[in-house]
């Protein structure tokens, strides 16, 4: 729930010499998402779960900025309270607050939570919010509402506080910014995985309660509610998150641009054309590895390693400009998959230079088919066939289009001439494309038209290409 243009904050806290994809310099370093859909928060945290599982914290409320601070708060999530537990010798225990908890509720001091967690050292209790007008999304953040959701905050941490003045509440802990631990991440301090319970409703689901809700059953005057003032702020926000949206896109596409240049992919490149170049170059390396191990037997001969993993650094260089990278999976290749005898080993001097030479090479020429199979080992000519059955196509480039038209040509004179030799009339623009499609000669209709026009000016010079193409 929540407007899908707002901003949920991630902090992570890890050691310094810690590698991940974190944002900043100090050892505690914020790691900040915005939240598109919950798709997309979804695989956000999918991705990134090796690293949320120890100190790991996401705010309660959204924002439209990135900044985690109260004036930016833009959507209210949940009212909340903080109980700290086990810190002593003389504290109850988290499901000992918890039980706490559900006897207030049966005594009707207090409203059902939505859910609770296990904090490793500490018990929050939630009260999941819903707009009292749209209840698919969360209170927006105006000042009447600012104001009844902070003096919420206070009322719920009294009543606790009033039938139980043992618990050790921490209310400095409930201001808007205010962040909470992931679900299955740990807290260090009490090595504790941390877990959270959902509290099922009357209908079977966790409850969601409007603002106005909470504030009549603890009895909370509600503040005075300035519909100008209200309608004026939700527009300046809404127009400072569409800024915010805009400016998260332009981001995004710079990042997309930088990724795909680092890739290895020209940055001005449609995502279709950066599709086709990666797949391009990934059956190329699988052609390498069937010939490594359907022609060489799985080792690559003595006489053959120098070329062969020239040409794998090649195609690893059209998928990425990392040269550490490419150098590992060259030295991976030569120690695992080359023969290796001992009078000629191959040595970490030689495979730093194949692995350099090959990324220059890719950076200012371009490998044919032609010679990546003769850089395999194997003859285009005399082994034509058998390089196509490993998945090389060697009818590219200028020849290979023309080879591929005059096939075309001729399959295509055929089919028109059968046709009239059968006395039938000529095929249709359709039919013909599909024949041809059939033949193992992908044609398009524009293609189909054209060569039956002028098939059918050879064979019926009297007749006008235009009046049989109906």
């Amino acid at each position: 729930m929540g407007d899908p243009r707002a901003v949920a904050v991630f902090s992570v806290k890890v050691p310094r010499d810690e590698r991940g994809p974190w944002l900043g310099m100090g050892a505690w370093r914020p790691w900040r998402q915005r939240s598109t859909s919950t798709k997309r928060l979804d695989w956000w945290l999918l991705n990134n779960e090796p690293h949320l599982r120890q100190d790991a914290f996401a705010t309660i409320n959204r924002f439209y900025r990135w900044e985690r601070a109260q004036e930016y708060v833009v959507r209210l999530g949940a009212t909340f309270v903080d109980i700290d537990c086990g810190r002593g010798a003389f504290d109850c225990s988290a499901e000992e607050a918890a039980d706490v908890l559900g006897e207030l509720v049966l005594a009707g001091r207090l409203v059902l939570p939505s859910m609770l967690q296990f904090s490793g050292r500490g018990l929050w209790a939630f009260w999941l919010l819903r707009d009292e007008e749209d209840p698919s999304t969360t209170p927006f953040a105006n000042a009447e509402n600012r104001e009844l959701w902070t003096a919420l905050q206070q009322v719920t941490a009294d009543a606790i506080a009033r039938e139980f003045p043992g618990l050790r509440l921490d209310r400095p802990a409930g201001d808007l910014a205010r962040v909470t631990r992931l679900h299955g991440s740990v807290n260090p301090s009490a090595e504790r995985r941390v877990h959270y319970e959902l509290l099922p409703g009357p209908d079977g689901e966790p409850m969601r309660y409007s603002l106005a809700e909470l504030a009549d059953f603890y009895g909370v005057r509600r503040p005075a509610r300035s519909r100008s003032r209200s309608e004026s702020e939700e527009d300046r926000r809404d127009a400072s998150l569409e800024a915010h949206r805009r400016l998260c896109d332009e981001r995004e596409e710079g990042r997309q641009r930088r990724e795909t240049a680092r890739a290895g992919v020209h940055p001005r490149l449609s995502e279709l054309g950066r599709q086709g170049h990666v797949k391009l170059w990934r059956n190329r390396l699988r052609f390498l590895e069937r010939v490594r191990v359907e022609v060489h037997g799985g080792v690559i001969p003595c006489g053959r390693r120098n070329r062969m993993l020239t040409v794998y650094a090649y195609c690893y260089a059209k998928l990425t400009r990392d040269l550490s990278e490419i150098a590992e999976k060259v030295v991976t290749i030569g120690r695992t998959f080359c023969e290796q005898p001992a009078e000629d080993r191959m040595t970490d001097t030689e495979l730093r230079g194949i692995t350099k030479h090959a990324l220059e090479w890719s950076k200012r020429g371009q490998i044919t088919n032609r010679k990546l199979s003769v850089f395999a080992g194997l003859d285009p000519v005399a082994d034509r066939e058998r390089i196509e059955g490993l998945g090389l196509n060697l009818s590219t480039g200028p020849k290979g289009r023309n080879e591929r038209t005059r096939t075309r040509r001729e399959s295509a004179r055929e089919i028109v001439q059968g046709a009239l030799d059968r006395g039938e009339d000529p095929p249709s623009v359709r039919a013909l494309a599909q024949a041809l499609t059939d033949q193992g000669c992908a044609t398009g209709r524009s293609t189909a038209h054209a060569l039956l026009g002028e098939i059918l000016a050879e064979l019926r010079p009297g007749n006008g290409p235009d009046s049989v193409l109906e």
